[in-house]
């Protein structure tokens, strides 16, 4: 039939669905309020979710409980979003167009047989129709094909699918019903647990509807229970973890803020009632625990005091306007909890109003989706890009590349399969099955205990653990059960390079086989004495200090990596001694035979960089770095370039690159900045005026001098905070070996430098 041929190879639709998906810190509450938005009975056991758990089936999303279906229940199964359904959508409109029917013979009445259309299975009882039907002709009108009760000359539908067939009968008979509005979803469960924060950012889409969940029996402001981690023998506690239930909150924000582009920015409708946020994806704040709040106090106004927090850090204009107040132990009940209603009604709405559920496409790229999804039932968790274009090329006549690589980006940003096209390795690579992907990174990312079957590579688990190496010997074997293909394996690899979960060491010639950094497994934190060796620096730390007021994700790691790689290929710092790598601390010798080494050291909010030199002598190691070439942005001219000036502009030029290499840091804007002086010494704050107690080491309430402060001053500035200095004054000239201040020629340079970056 042509209405189908024409579907197929022209018909465009609206797909409206969007991933919901729960984020939070670990116990939160994030399965139990899924089992509240699905009406189900509320379990005091829960277990918490290893990894992510993804719903097996779409979901209505609507006003009333979130159900999934069987194959009975179209509605609630998502089968309404299915190829088979919206084909049979466009049949059935394509069919009213060709033919207006009179009211006498509606168009519930007739019956489709599966496999030929129009149908002949009328009874001797039925009446006959007329044998004509009178039409107003209209000029360039093409002949109507067969209608709806007649005889059709020639069997054109015994190409039609008998389930598309069998579904354009029932449309037939429910032409009163407009599904237009529905919208469908499947529910993301994110685990809270440490290890797996590290991999949840590959799997979080700007194509997505956010609810961060948080625990009200906890204080906000109270250090939050210390992270765990398997270890071979024991488990691993985090006791230097500073970080608040706040903090947590933070976290996810930051990460769903990533996703935001300038090109995605939704500006808020002029209707007053709209309940868009400013930017997508929209992320709701839903409090928990109503029944056991912290401190016995009332749930609504702590849950209020947390999203007014929220409200004043850069990614508020993400936040739905509305805070919700959820008591999980109603989950299932009769009434149930009040708020859960609410939330069901309001994710809807703002469904209803994302961008792309006005976008338009080619219906036989939910043909595609479906034939990945039968390859993935067959068996295979990922297949090639070659195998992809094929599936594309024969089965769904989609043959240009252009067109088939923006499909397979439509299919990643839903979540429904990975693929990235960066680079050849990760563009090789379609996964089909993001629960498999996960698993495999587990395998690397967490130890598991010590099973003597492993003894060849208990020494290999051992260093893995306590330094964060991976040997590729021990990668090859936890990786060989899963797959056979070298081309998987780089791919795999590529992508946990991407996200920071793994990066490659720099090889001392081509013999050796490679190593991997694992930044998730340093766990151990650098010995007490570190205060001592910062203290010792013969010239002021330099922090790096983002606008966010977090550290990005998987940033450190790979401005560690980078880092590693200069020192190693540069002809200037000849790095002969192996680096120190522990728990968000990484230490360089670069001038090893001066003593003159470079410590990175990450804070929540800000990344140290301290130059160590022995016994404070960094006058020698300065010389020698006189010849040194001075890098972009300084002008070739300039000869008197300090070890310092030289590592801070290397980090300037990393940080650019690493904003346009690395697609979740495009939006990150980053300060040089100097911890003042006069009113802050060991990292403290003398006096701190917020919680009114002496060396606070609260990163808020320091004191920064940013480097645009320190360029706009001559010779001399002045801290206002503290009150009770005998001189408030600050010598720029300290900070000279950084940014060579005294030349002028220099930092004409240099300013049209930091406009770039």
């Amino acid at each position: 039939m042509a209405a189908y041929n024409n579907a197929i190879r022209e018909g465009k639709t609206c797909i409206k669905r969007v991933p919901v998906m729960l984020i939070g810190q670990d116990r939160s509450g994030k399965t139990s309020l899924k089992k509240s938005l699905k009406g189900q009975l509320f379990n005091t056991d829960e277990e918490s979710t290893v990894g992510i758990d993804l719903d097996p089936a779409h979901f209505k999303v609507s006003n009333d409980v979130w159900k999934l279906g069987g194959n009975d229940q179209e509605s609630d199964s998502g089968e309404a979003i299915s190829y088979e359904h919206l084909t049979a959508q466009l049949i059935v409109g394509s069919l009213k167009e060709e033919k207006q029917t009179p009211k006498e013979s509606p168009l519930s009445e007739p019956v489709i047989s599966v496999g030929t259309f129009p149908s002949s299975s009328r009874t001797s009882e039925e009446p006959e129709e007329p044998e004509k039907l009178e039409e107003p002709e209209e000029e360039g009108r093409e002949e109507p094909g067969p209608s709806i009760g007649h005889q059709a000359d020639t069997p054109i539908m015994k190409e039609v699918p008998e389930e598309i067939a069998t579904l354009v009968e029932k449309l037939l008979q429910r032409v009163n019903k407009d599904d237009g509005e529905d919208i469908y979803s499947v529910l993301w469960d994110f685990g809270g647990q440490f290890v797996y924060y590290v991999t949840h950012p590959l799997f979080l889409t700007p194509r997505a509807i956010y609810l961060l969940i948080y625990d009200l029996s906890q204080n906000p402001h109270d250090r939050a229970t210390p992270l765990v981690k398997q270890g071979m023998f024991k488990k691993v506690e985090d006791s230097y973890c500073l970080k608040t239930n706040l903090d947590y909150l933070d976290f996810w924000m930051s990460h769903v803020a990533s996703l935001t582009s300038q090109d995605e920015v939704c500006k808020r409708h002029t209707d007053c009632e709209s309940l868009l946020p400013e930017k997508v994806p929209p992320v709701f704040l839903v409090c928990t625990h109503a029944d056991t709040p912290s401190g016995g106090g009332d749930p609504r106004e702590l849950a209020h005091e947390i999203f007014d927090l929220l409200q004043s850090k850069p990614y508020s204009s993400q936040l739905v306007d509305s805070v919700f107040v959820v008591d999980n132990t109603k989950s299932g009940s009769t009434p149930e909890c009040i708020d859960v209603v609410h939330l069901r009604k309001e994710v809807f709405a703002v469904a209803k109003e994302l961008p792309q559920m006005k976008e338009a496409i080619p219906i036989k790229w939910l043909q595609y989706e479906k034939m990945l999804q039968i390859t993935k039932e067959d068996g295979y968790k990922h297949i090639s890009l070659e195998l992809a274009k094929q599936i594309a090329s024969e089965g769904c006549e989609i043959v240009e590349d252009e067109e088939i690589l923006t499909l397979l980006n439509f299919l990643h940003d839903q979540r429904i399969l990975i693929h990235f096209d960066d680079t050849p390795e990760l563009n090789n690579l379609v996964v089909l099955d993001p629960q498999w992907l996960i698993d495999v990174f587990k395998k690397v990312i967490t130890v598991k205990p010590y099973d003597y079957k492993e003894r060849k590579f208990k020494e290999l688990w051992r260093q893995l653990e306590t330094t964060g190496i991976l040997e590729e010997e021990l990668l090859e074997h936890v990786w060989s059960p899963l797959f056979d293909c070298e081309e998987t394996c780089a791919g795999l690899i590529a992508i946990m390079e991407k996200f920071s979960l793994l990066c490659p060491l720099p090889t001392v010639h081509a013999l050796c086989r490679q190593q991997y950094l694992v930044p998730s497994m340093l766990m151990s934190h650098p010995p007490e004495e570190i205060i001592k060796l910062i203290a010792s620096a013969p010239i002021p730390s330099l922090f790096l200090r983002f606008e966010s007021g977090l550290v990005p994700a998987g940033l450190f790691s790979r401005l560690v990596v980078k880092f590693f790689h200069w020192c190693s290929s540069a002809k200037e710092f000849p790095c002969q001694i192996a680096p120190q790598f522990f728990h968000n601390f990484a230490r360089f010798y670069i001038l090893p035979g001066e003593g003159c080494s470079v410590v990175l050291l990450c804070h929540s909010s800000s990344i140290q960089v301290v130059i160590v030199s022995v016994n404070g002598n960094l006058a020698r190691a300065e010389s020698l770095c006189s010849n040194v070439d001075a890098c972009a942005g300084f002008g070739h001219d300039n000869t008197d370039l300090s070890p310092a000036h030289f590592v801070r502009s290397q980090l300037a030029m990393m940080i650019y690159s690493m904003r346009n290499e690395f697609f979740w840091l495009k939006n990150m804007r980053c300060e040089m900045s100097f911890l003042c002086p006069v009113c802050c010494r060991q990292g403290a704050v003398n006096y701190c005026r917020s919680h009114h107690s002496k060396g606070c080491k609260q990163e808020e309430c320091l004191h920064f001098f940013s480097e645009s402060e320190l360029y706009k001053s001559a010779e001399i500035i002045v801290c206002t905070r503290s009150a009770t200095a005998p001189d408030n004054r600050i010598r720029v000239k300290q900070f000279a070996p950084w940014f060579a201040f005294t030349q002028e020629k220099v930092r004409k340079h240099w300013l049209k430098f930091l406009k770039k970056v």
